[in-house]
Parts: structure tokens; C-alpha cells; sequence
């Protein structure tokens, strides 16, 4: 019994210490089995991160394929602009010469002629694309100076006579007398300049707005002693066409001067010869402020800067005779006591004037 007892006991003992034993083997099991889950967790992130990875470098191909079709594009849509600019300022400047040789006054021409001007390629550059390529604003000035002496060759007196009374006759557009009204109109509009070139001028460091008798100014003074190159070798070339363009502008502007105050173009032939005769009256009293100032600045002051570069070319500036005539047979009426304003501005037109008639 006793034996019995004990050996119940031992099995009890043998019980308790297996149990424990039991239980870590089945906690290892479970530790074990949360590692191969996350190890397969890890290897199915790794797979994913794969996948990411060509994901993100196939992406970045196509961006890369994306800037390329971008850039192919851009340089296209350069080349597009750039063509069509091309050819529509080239029809622009063959309607306006057209418009210049068919218009019915002198005033028509010069408006037109201020637009054929004004349509040249580098007068409408914008310094975006093609337009920053160095250099080829001076190409572009030089097609322009190398066009324009081409095409007044058909306009400008054989002789290199100045005629600022010559007359526009529409009906007659190939008559000696139609085509040199329409070279004076070339000749006093060729310093206008697009918007456009004015706005580049100001916005740029490198270099200033041009028009082409600013051009034709930069050549007239360039060094004889040596060959140039670019516009100025273009108008050199036609130098004597350039200083007739000059001389143009001497007389052109004063005889418009004489028009704008006294209508001698609306006047017969027996009027005309009157005031060159019995003189005529020029009522500067009846000029606002705003007219004082435009006859000065953008008419006579035109002809002073003409002059003034001939003489420092060693020039002998060459003044009409009928012109010259009618600038001294002028009888100023002005009374310069009627404001500070409009006396000034009559003094500064009349010393103009009397620096005109100086030969």
C-alpha cells in the first residue's frame, strides 16, 4: 500500500516537471511560426519594392522620353513661328511699297511707307526661341539695309538730285515725278521704327532699338580706310544713295513744315508762284502748344540732325532753291507775349527756321 502511495507520487512529481517543458516547446512552435510570417511578409515587401523600382525607372524613361518630345516640339514650334514671321513680314513690306507708289498724296506715302518700315524682320523680333541666337539681329539688319537700297533704286533720281516738290500721281505710278514723291517718303519715314524694336531697345543690356536711318547714320560715319562687314558694308556699298537719302530729309522736312502751316499743296500753280514772289504768311498765333512742339521736334529738328551729319561728313548741305525761296519769302506772325508756353516754343521754331535758311 505504502509503496503504491509512493510510487502515485513520483508519477505526480515526474508530471509536474514534464509540464512545463511541454508548454515551452509549444510556445517555441509559436514564436517560430510568427518568424517564417514575417520573414515571408519581408520577402513579399521586398518583391513589392521590385516592382516599385521599375515602376519608378520605367516613369522616369518616359519623363525623360516626355522632355525630349517636348524640346523636338519647342524647336518646331521655333521653326514654325520663325518661318511664318518670315514670310508674312516680307508680304506686309511688298503691300505697303506697292501701297507708297499708288498712294494719291504725299502724306498717304509717308504712312505707308512708315509701315513698310516698320514690317522689316528685326523690327518685329520678340528675343524668345531663334530670336536669342547670336547675332542674328545684325543678320536681319543686314537684309533689311541690303533690300531696301535694292528696291529704291527704281525710286531715288538717277542723278542724285534732290526734288522735294515733287508730286504724287496715282494715275501715273511708273512717271519720274510719282516715283521720286514716293522716294521723299521713303526718305523722311526711314527713322520710324515698330513698337516692338523700341520696346527690345529699352528691356535690352546688349543693344539699343535701330531703325535704318539710324543704320545709315552708324555706316556714313564708319572708317573709310577699311572694308566692314554686316549692314554697314550693305549701305556703304550704296553710299551715294545713303547721302542722297540725307540730303532728302534736309528739304523734305522743312517743305512739309511749309505744307502742314500753309496747304501749298492744295494751291494752283498762280498761287504757288504768288508766295515765292509776295511772300506768305505763317500764323504760328493760330499753333496750340502741343502742334509747336511736334512742328520742332519731329519735323525741323529731323532736318537740323540731316544737316548737321552732312557737315561732319564734310558735306555741302543742299537746299532747293524753290524751297530756299519760300523759307525766305515766309512772314512769321506770332505774338510771344500771349503765354510762357507757346512764346518759348515760337522762339525755339523760329531759330529752327532761321538755322535752316543758313547755307
Amino acid at each position: 500500500m505504502e509503496s503504491t502511495v509512493k510510487k502515485t507520487m513520483v508519477n505526480f512529481i515526474v508530471g509536474m516537471m514534464v509540464l512545463p517543458s511541454v508548454g515551452a516547446i509549444v510556445t517555441g512552435c509559436g514564436e517560430l511560426k510568427k518568424v517564417d510570417e514575417m520573414h515571408d511578409s519581408t520577402a513579399e515587401m521586398n518583391k513589392t519594392t521590385g516592382k516599385m523600382n521599375e515602376t519608378t525607372s520605367e516613369m522616369n524613361s518616359k519623363m525623360k522620353s516626355m522632355e525630349a518630345k517636348t524640346t523636338t516640339l519647342s524647336q518646331m514650334t521655333d521653326e514654325l513661328y520663325d518661318t511664318l514671321r518670315q514670310g508674312n513680314s516680307l508680304q506686309l513690306r511688298r503691300e505697303a511699297y506697292d501701297a507708297v507708289l499708288k498712294a494719291p498724296t504725299f502724306f498717304k506715302k509717308t504712312s505707308e511707307a512708315g509701315k513698310y518700315f516698320m514690317s522689316f524682320e528685326f523690327q518685329v523680333m520678340n528675343n524668345l526661341g531663334q530670336d536669342l541666337e547670336p547675332g542674328k539681329r545684325d543678320v536681319l539688319a543686314q537684309q533689311e539695309a541690303q533690300e531696301f537700297f535694292m528696291e529704291i533704286e527704281e525710286l531715288a533720281p538717277r542723278d542724285g538730285s534732290i526734288n522735294p516738290t515733287a508730286s504724287p500721281n496715282s494715275d501715273k505710278i511708273a512717271s519720274q515725278e510719282n516715283r521720286t514723291a514716293s522716294f521723299n517718303a521713303m526718305a523722311v519715314t526711314s527713322h520710324q521704327m515698330n513698337r516692338k524694336e523700341v520696346r527690345t531697345g529699352k528691356l535690352s543690356r546688349e543693344f539699343a532699338a535701330r531703325s535704318l536711318y539710324s543704320m545709315i547714320e552708324e555706316a556714313l560715319l564708319a572708317p573709310r580706310d577699311k572694308a566692314q562687314s554686316g549692314y554697314i558694308r550693305e549701305i556703304m556699298a550704296h553710299q551715294e544713295k545713303a547721302i542722297q537719302i540725307v540730303q532728302t530729309r534736309l528739304n523734305m522736312f522743312p517743305m512739309m513744315f511749309i505744307d502742314l502751316v500753309s496747304k501749298i499743296s492744295e494751291r494752283s500753280f498762280f498761287e504757288k508762284a504768288e508766295m515765292m514772289v509776295l511772300g506768305w504768311e505763317c500764323d504760328l498765333d493760330s499753333l496750340n502748344a502741343t502742334q509747336i512742339e511736334f512742328y520742332q521736334t519731329e519735323v525741323l529738328d529731323q532736318a537740323i540732325q540731316a544737316k548737321q551729319l552732312l557737315v561732319k561728313l564734310g558735306l555741302q548741305p543742299k537746299m532747293d532753291s524753290t524751297l530756299l525761296r519760300l523759307l525766305q519769302k515766309m512772314k512769321v506772325k506770332a505774338n510771344v507775349q500771349k503765354n510762357s508756353v507757346a512764346s518759348a516754343g515760337q522762339v525755339r521754331l523760329l531759330g529752327l527756321l532761321e538755322e535752316l535758311k543758313k547755307q
